[in-house]
Order: structure tokens, then sequence, then C-alpha cells
């Protein structure tokens, strides 16, 4: 099927018309509105409003599609703070003023297959006044810079493991887009159809109008012969009032006629959206296609198969089946336990040096050198003496320092954790999970009934053309023979044989029976177009293709 890619366009062109279709609303030289068949559907498709909401259903549905894979978007979050705290002290140790300063970045990136990738870098700055004497004494650090980065990653193992669970919505709406286009889809067949219908309606109205006033032209005709034939004496004068009667009679068939007229151009002008203030509604139509009539052998299982194919209902009944399976899928794999496995490492810098430092009995100040053993300052053969006091002071380095200790790694964390996590009862999941069976087992049936109402509707539609093609052949050698029979009795009237009553009544026969085939052939054209229509391939025959 033809995907709607961005704006919709309707490209329409009528089979065997050539050329474009003309503008509508400008009169010919007598006031009448020249319309062909192919005019009259690209008017309805351009301006028909449940078609112009049609059109932007798939659209939408679209955006659906997009919305469901946004979840697989990837994140990058920023956040720079500025913390000012002051707080009465409550001990010696007690900070009295502190200023934090933060700023972080985190970036998220979601799998297809259920897990997360997550890095985050952060870089602080602490700056913090304590009690006099304090700081120097208890050698408390005044301001400090932190830098760390991380890096995790948490994966699913049992529930919403694997990527045909987690893009379970993504499928669903692809689905629900391919189910909006199929309704757009058919609401443009029934459309045509309908115009369609309208358009030989207006043409069978109009043939109908001519068969009256011929109809009343040939009693008009006869009303004359009589005069004449009652002034010479050959006919009683009765026979006048009898012709004048059928004239008045046909007089009011060719109002009631042209009543119908203007029904069917109303229903028309409805169809093709004529504005309100239109001239055009006061402007007679005059169609200029003719329906003829050319038999279509058609073959009922041939007829099905298609309709089966590529009927709208069938195809969004399947899709719809689809979608419920994939639900319950879903809902299987929720009544899983929640089984994962996450990791994580991170490393951490900071701006000061945590340095030992010795001192001596009875004076002097002793250090470690790296190996770990005392030296007196100017003497690094000194011998560690008997007594030392050993302490640790913290040397305190610049804000780079938080930086250069992340390639130092001297401060690490790596973790790795698995998490499992069984419900007990678990009902809501399994209530789910039934009800997503049921509604597969709904589906199904929607799906079998929508396939033998297709089945039906084409069955009928077969019947209705072959139905209406013999009716239009009987009624053609019905034409022909009450035109003989007319012209028969006409030459017994001439010569005395017959009455006017009679003659009369056979050219009644004869407007009747041209009557009854103008409809059958109408009927004819139109039950093709509703064959097309429920095969699903009305606007493929009419080369309206939707892109």
């Amino acid at each position: 099927m033809p995907r709607i890619l961005g704006r919709i366009l309707l490209m329409t062109a009528l089979v065997g018309i050539a050329g474009t279709a003309a503008a509508l609303g400008q009169a010919g030289e007598d006031g009448t509105i020249r319309l062909s068949l192919a005019d009259a559907v690209a008017r309805a498709l351009e301006r028909n409003l449940d078609i112009a909401v049609a059109r932007l259903d798939p659209v939408s549905a679209r955006e659906d599609v997009t919305v469901a894979d946004s979840v697989f978007d990837s994140d990058l979050t920023f956040n720079v703070s500025n913390t000012d705290t002051t707080s009465e002290p409550t001990s010696i140790f007690s900070v009295q003023s502190q200023t934090s300063r933060l700023a972080s970045a985190e970036f998220t990136d979601p799998s297809r297959g259920g897990g997360a990738l997550n890095a985050s870098f952060s870089h602080s700055q602490t700056e913090a006044t304590f009690p006099p004497g304090a700081e120097g004494f208890f050698r408390l650090i005044p301001e400090n810079f932190t830098t760390s980065v991380s890096l995790s990653y948490r994966q699913p193992l049992l529930r919403n493991f694997g990527l045909s669970i987690n893009k379970t919505q993504v499928e669903q709406a692809r689905n629900n887009l391919a189910i909006s286009e199929h309704q757009f889809q058919d609401r443009i067949n029934q459309l045509v159809q309908d115009v369609e219908s309208a358009y030989w309606d207006l043409v069978g109205a109009l043939r109908q109008l001519e068969v009256s006033r011929e109809s009343l032209s040939l009693a008009e005709d006869f009303l004359d012969q009589t005069k004449v034939k009652v002034d010479v004496g050959t006919l009683p004068p009765i026979e006048i009032t009898t012709a004048e009667a059928e004239v008045a009679s046909r007089e009011e068939d060719v109002i009631v006629t042209e009543n119908s007229v203007g029904d069917a151009e109303d229903r028309l002008r409805a169809l093709l959206r004529f504005a309100e203030s239109s001239p055009d509604w006061f402007r007679p139509i005059l169609p200029s296609d003719d329906p003829g009539f050319q038999q279509v052998d058609v073959d009922l299982e041939g007829a099905i198969e298609k309709a089966l194919e590529r009927r709208s209902i069938v195809l969004e009944a399947a899709l719809a089946l689809t979608n419920a399976e994939l639900t319950e899928r879903f809902q299987r794999n929720q009544r899983k336990p929640d089984l994962s496995l996450s990791s994580t490492f991170s490393v951490t810098g900071n701006s000061f040096e945590t340095v030992p430092v010795a001192s001596i009995a009875p004076g002097g100040t002793v250090f470690f050198d790296e190996n770990g053993f005392l030296y007196q300052q100017g003497d690094p053969r000194l011998t560690a003496p008997d007594s030392i006091s050993v302490t640790l002071e913290q040397e305190l380095l610049g804000r780079g320092a938080s930086f250069s200790e992340l390639v130092d790694s001297d401060n690490t964390d790596f973790t790795v954790a698995m998490n499992l996590t069984i419900p007990i009862k678990n009902r809501r999941a399994k209530a789910e999970h039934a009800r997503s069976k049921i509604a597969i087992e709904q589906a199904r049936l929607r799906l079998d009934s929508a396939r033998q109402t297709v089945r039906v509707e084409v069955r009928q539609s077969v019947r209705e053309v072959e139905t209406t093609a013999r009716r239009v052949a009987s009624a053609r050698v019905n034409v022909e023979l009450q035109r003989r029979k007319l012209d028969a009795e006409e030459k017994r009237y001439e010569n005395g044989l017959s009455t006017a009553f009679q003659v009369l009544e056979f050219q009644n026969d004869l407007q009747q029976a041209g009557s009854r085939e103008i409809a059958a052939i109408i009927d004819y054209n139109k039950a093709l177009a509703r064959l097309a229509r429920v095969q699903g391939i009305l606007i493929g025959e009419r080369n309206i293709r939707i892109r």
C-alpha cells in the first residue's frame, strides 16, 4: 500500500479522460455548468471537508510512531548551582558559613535491548569558615575542589529484555499508522463511489426528463392530429378530450421529472462542496459524460480473493490482530521476575594531598621518604629515634589537581551488582496477560467477521452487476418492441381501426420502457462502481494515487 509521506497530495485522473479537469464555477454561454465525471471527482476530493479532516489522520499517526520511538532518545542534562549556608556553630568543629558551587553534566543513552548507559561528570568547589583558631589548630580545610567521572550500565536480563519486547509500542504505532492510511483510502473509495452515483443519478434524471418531454411532444402532436380528424368529421369530439387529458398528465410528469433533476443536482452540489454564496447553486449542471453500456464479465471467486487482499476493513482487522498479539507478547514478558545486572565505575579527584609528618624528641622534624623511611631535614641517612610523634598533614593544591587526579586514578570505585525481584502473587501482570489473550480472540473474531462481510458484499455486488446487465438487455428489447407496437397502433388509428385512448396507452408503454432502459443503464454503471469499491480497487481503477 502506498505510504502517505509528509503532505498528502491527491493526484486524480480518471481512465479515458485526457487533460486537466476544467475549472468549475464558470458558466458556459447558456449559463450551464458543463461537468465531466473527472471534474466532479477531482473537485470532491479537493474540497470535501471529511476528506480534508481524514487527510490529517495519517500525519498525526506518523507522529505517534515518532513519539513511541522517542523512548530510545538520549538525554544530556546540565546543572549549575550555588549554595550559601550560614549557621551558628555548635562546636569548635562546626562550619560557620559555607559556599558550595557545583557544575555537572549527565548523559543517558537508553538501549533498544532494554538497558541504559549513564555517564556523568561533576566538579564542585567548597569554601568554608570555622570558629577562630579551629582551622589552624585542627588543620581543617577551608577550600576544596572535587571532580568526578562516573560510567554505569544497567541491563535487564528477564523482564523487559530484548529488542522485540522494547519495540512493542513502536511496532504498534506503525501498525496504527497503516490502519489510518487504510481508513483514509476507504474514505476516498466511498467518496468516489458517492460522487459517481450522484453524477449518474443526475444523468439519469436528465435522460428521464428528455423521455418525458418527448412523450409530451408525442401527446401534443397526437392532440393536433385528433383535432384535425374531428374537424373533418372522422372522429367524434370526445376524442379531443381524451387527447387533452393525456397532454395534461404528461405535462405533470415533466414537472415532476424537472423536480427530480433539481434534487439530483443539489445532491451532486453538496458532494462538490459549492460555497454557500456561490452562484453555481442557481446554475444548471450539464454532465458531459455518457454512461454507456459495455457488459463486463466478472469472476466471482477472483473478485472475492481480490477484495480479501485489498479491502481496508480486512487489512485494518488484520493489523488490529497483530497489535493484539504484540500486546500479549509484551504482557507475557511482564510476568517474569525482574533480574538485572548493573556495573558502575567512577574516578574522583580532589585538591589536596595527604602528607605523613613525624616529630622526634628532643626536637626537630623528620619526614617520610618515598620508601616509607624517616629522614631528618638535611640528613636523609638519619636513623629513626626511639620516640616519634606521627601526624597526617594535607598539602593544599589548586583546582587543577582535582582534574589531574582523574588521570592518575588515585580514587576509584568499581561496582558490579545483580538485583532480583520476584513478585509473590503478581496478580496484576497475570490479569493483564489474561486480558491480552482475550483481546486476541476478539480480534480474530473481528477479522473473521470482516472477511465474511467483504465476501457477502462482493457476492451482492457481482449479482447486482449481472442483474442490471440483464435488465439493460431486456429493457432495450422492450423499447424496440414497444416502438413497433406503437407504430402499428398508430397506423390502425389512421385507418379508423383504433381509438385515441389505445394509441395514448401505447405511447405511455413506450415511455415507461424508455425510462426503464435509462434506469437500468444508470444502475449498471453505479453497480460497477460499487463492485470496484467493495473490492478496494476503485481509486486504482480511476487512477487516483495517494502519496
